[in-house]
């Protein structure tokens, strides 16, 4: 179990996390969706230090080491190829294989990274995050630039993720590629947690869809 509690977070004058509760069961997966989902991973992850506040896992602080997190922008340093971030990856995470992903999720090993287009880049970044073998991962809008293809071949993936024990939190911009995939989602809106849904109210979520601020396309 995933505990935020009243998490606040200020950026500038203004604050996108007001008092953020959330219970997170082990084992599924979880959808984020409206103002201030990116945010809310960050902080999850510890690149943001919430103004009050906390995040624990089974009681005890959620520690970065056990995470994996996946940016909504990917970013890579120039002159390094995709077979070079996934050596990195490998050399430091003993076991890693790259090879089922990216016979679902191909990337050209030899493109220079920070050239490829966003589509490729999202798909090399899905396979760093996914060779880590983390218990929890954060994907931030990971189907955002992918073609339908990819699209359904994420969504398996963490339909898979999902059934072998893993917590994922995958944050949207629309509740399409959520549907069918996440045991709850969660809709965020002025700073708070505006609605939560089941896996079964998806129908529910798409028909209040726009009729409050930061609520997601359908």
């Amino acid at each position: 179990m995933i505990t935020i509690d009243a998490i606040r977070v200020r950026d500038g004058e203004r604050t996108p996390l007001d008092g953020v509760t959330m219970l997170l069961t082990a084992n599924a997966v979880h959808g984020i969706a409206g103002e201030g989902r990116s945010t809310l991973l960050r902080t999850v992850y510890g690149l943001l230090k919430p103004e009050s506040g906390h995040i624990s896992a089974h009681g005890h602080p959620l520690r970065q080491r056990d995470m994996a997190y996946l940016e909504a922008e990917p970013h890579f340093w120039p002159g390094l190829t995709a077979g070079d971030y996934l050596d990195l990856v490998r050399r430091y995470t003993p076991g890693a294989d790259p090879a089922p992903f990216l016979r679902r999720l191909p990337v050209t090993p030899d493109a220079e990274a920070a050239a490829m287009s966003p589509a490729e880049q999202k798909r090399l970044a899905l396979v760093l995050a996914l060779m880590r073998r983390k218990q929890v991962l954060l994907l931030d809008e990971p189907f955002r630039g992918l073609d339908i293809e990819s699209v359904f071949v994420l969504q398996q993936l963490i339909l898979q993720l999902g059934s072998e024990g893993r917590t994922l939190l995958v944050a949207a911009d629309s509740l399409t590629p959520l549907d069918g995939i996440c045991d709850d989602l969660y809709v965020l809106s002025d700073g708070g947690v505006r609605s939560r849904y089941e896996h079964y109210e998806f129908a529910r979520a798409a028909r209040e869809a726009g009729l409050a601020p930061g609520f997601p396309e359908k």
